[in-house]
């Protein structure tokens, strides 16, 4: 079970020089055990939290930021001719990958987004203004 989304359309821009720091802030989120929606219980007690299809050590199995953005479930990551990420594609079930979105948000270049599409038709874009990100809905109006 779970809630399928697509990444419709995108236009991002991750400067190579900032992959590194992207990574550090991805790793640093496991720290936030309150954020997790993950993990295994025994007596009514958490014995173990993750991030919704993350390994809970995914600092030590991931070794840069595509490593983490593969696990999160984002394919086919494209490059610029000078090496910076310029797009990837997203088609699976949802996880927590607006939290690593937004904690990478500094790092991602004002104006970029990302168009999302739900299984039920859902629409929503999640946008970059060189600080955070923001969460936008979305309607096609037929005129």
């Amino acid at each position: 079970m779970g809630y399928y989304i697509t990444l419709r359309e995108s236009d991002i821009f991750i400067s190579k020089n900032d992959f590194e720091y992207c990574y550090e802030a991805m790793c640093k989120l496991n720290e936030r055990d309150d954020l997790k929606i993950g993990g295994s219980w025994g007596n009514g007690e958490a014995k173990s939290k993750w991030f919704s299809w993350m390994d809970a050590n995914y600092p030590e199995t991931c070794k840069d930021m595509e490593d983490i953005l593969f696990n999160l479930g984002f394919e086919n990551h494209k490059y610029d001719e000078d090496g910076n990420l310029v797009g990837f594609i997203y088609d699976n079930k949802t996880g927590q990958q607006d939290l690593f979105l937004n904690s990478i948000a500094p790092y991602v270049k004002a104006g970029s987004y990302l168009n999302w599409m739900g299984e039920d038709g859902s629409l929503w874009q999640h946008s970059f203004n060189g600080k955070e990100m923001t969460m936008k809905s979305g309607v096609i109006t037929w005129e």
